[in-house]
């Protein structure tokens, strides 16, 4: 996917605080924030991401599997559940990738993979034919479960939370 943040139109633009707003552009179901000083033109800060925003894109997988590194001491017992379902598929996912005035790096927001079915089937080891299925429902990441990662190059992240 091409993230041109130069042509594509922006989403919005609001202040973040007194002194800085923020534009957003949305690319498929993530979105991309890019903080300027307030009163100031956007041009600057958008061309500067821009620089970076394709590699910080193609580096979501990666940004990922950091992401469910550090979450394994977060929730460790939401990791131990999903671990012993055996269930393949990423928990998480990056919800949006930010800008901010104060950072030199990319960040990203991850949290909870919507695409991911918390349903699973299971069997009774008597069930050696695996005729009678039963579901069973996985946990969800604790309410508002976020961490930030911090892009510092390629493939190489930091916990930004």
């Amino acid at each position: 996917m091409v993230i041109d943040l130069m042509s594509e139109p922006m989403l919005g633009h609001w202040d973040a605080s007194p002194s800085i707003s923020q534009c957003e552009y949305q690319f498929g179901q993530r979105l991309v924030y890019v903080q300027h000083p307030k009163g100031k033109s956007p041009a600057p800060y958008i061309a500067k991401a821009q620089e970076t925003v394709e590699a910080a894109w193609s580096d979501i997988d990666n940004a990922v599997r950091f992401a469910e590194k550090l979450s394994r001491h977060l929730i460790p017992e939401f990791w131990k559940m999903h671990d012993e379902s055996h269930k393949p598929g990423a928990r998480l996912d990056v919800y949006s990738i930010h800008y901010d005035l104060d950072a030199p790096y990319p960040i990203y927001l991850v949290g909870k993979n919507n695409d991911f079915d918390f349903e699973y089937i299971a069997y009774t080891e008597e069930d050696l034919w695996k005729e009678n299925p039963i579901a069973t429902e996985l946990p969800e990441p604790p309410g508002n479960f976020w961490v930030s990662i911090k892009r510092i190059g390629a493939n190489r992240f930091e916990n930004a939370t």
